[in-house]
């Protein structure tokens, strides 16, 4: 039996891979990719099979030999070899869509999207309403800045799934990114609904808030999210310049020495 783990679940570690929080306050968002919060879900760990062996057996057919092989490369951080075997598994299956799964994934920690991106979609092909890889897709298209297909991705996740927290929180970092602020809220607002305690889907409605006016708003949920993180520096940087908007530099000047304490993660 094969499984994986889709890059869409487990908000807490969730990639920022375009969304910079380095400017100022209110500011346009920037191209600058921020390190503590991705955009796309767990696209730096590996979907494992718990089933599957690392020893070599001697009934296996040579599809499960080379997946066998390249979940044990990957495990072992071995990334080169994992995509070979990967490469090698769908050459003699095409229609392993976990591989294609698994395969894009590693694409994107070696910083190739776009053929990322080709791996879900012929998986897609097979499996067309699997929610995980439609978010996964989804975060990738935003990545690309392909905002109208991202969104299109998410929202047909979200029909199928109207309770996936990961779908309502990517959807609303791509609707944030493409400018909209306020639907973003709306997005963020509905996965922390979800999630009560996702400190990440806290610290992005901060954001939106603070890129909409609603300061005091954007206040609250960077507290919260201090209080569930409170191991993230950029949380507090973003709360300080929010606090220097509120016109309270006291405070703000605390925030920003809490964020050089606990570091620029």
């Amino acid at each position: 039996m094969t499984t994986y783990r889709s890059r869409a679940i487990g908000l807490e570690g969730l990639p920022d891979e375009f969304f910079g929080t380095a400017g100022l306050a209110g500011d346009a968002a920037l191209e600058i990719p921020d390190h503590g919060y991705p955009l796309r879900p767990f696209a730096a760990e590996l979907p494992q099979d718990d089933l599957v062996a690392t020893d070599p057996r001697t009934d296996e057919s040579p599809a499960e030999r080379l997946y066998r092989r390249a979940v044990e490369a990957s495990s072992r951080g071995r990334v080169s070899e994992a995509i070979h075997r990967y490469r090698e598994l769908l050459s003699v299956d095409p229609g392993h869509t976990t591989a294609r799964n698994n395969l894009s994934a590693l694409l994107e920690t070696t910083g190739d999207p776009a053929e990322a991106l080709e791996q879900l979609t012929a998986a897609l092909h097979a499996v067309p309403d699997d929610v995980n890889m439609l978010v996964s897709r989804g975060a990738i298209l935003g990545r690309l800045k392909r905002h109208p297909e991202a969104e299109q991705d998410l929202r047909r996740a979200l029909r199928l799934a109207p309770d996936h927290a990961p779908a309502h929180l990517t959807l609303g970092l791509v609707l944030w990114r493409k400018g909209v602020p306020k639907d973003a809220a709306e997005a963020l607002r509905r996965a922390i609904a979800l999630e009560p305690t996702n400190a990440t889907a806290f610290y992005y409605l901060g954001e939106a808030l603070n890129q909409a006016g609603d300061l005091a708003g954007a206040r609250t949920a960077l507290e919260q999210s201090a209080q569930l993180g409170p191991d993230h520096g950029r949380t507090y940087r973003l709360l300080g310049r929010v606090l220097d908007r509120l016109s309270r530099p006291e405070e703000a000047q605390a925030m920003y020495r809490r964020a050089r304490e606990v570091g620029d993660t």
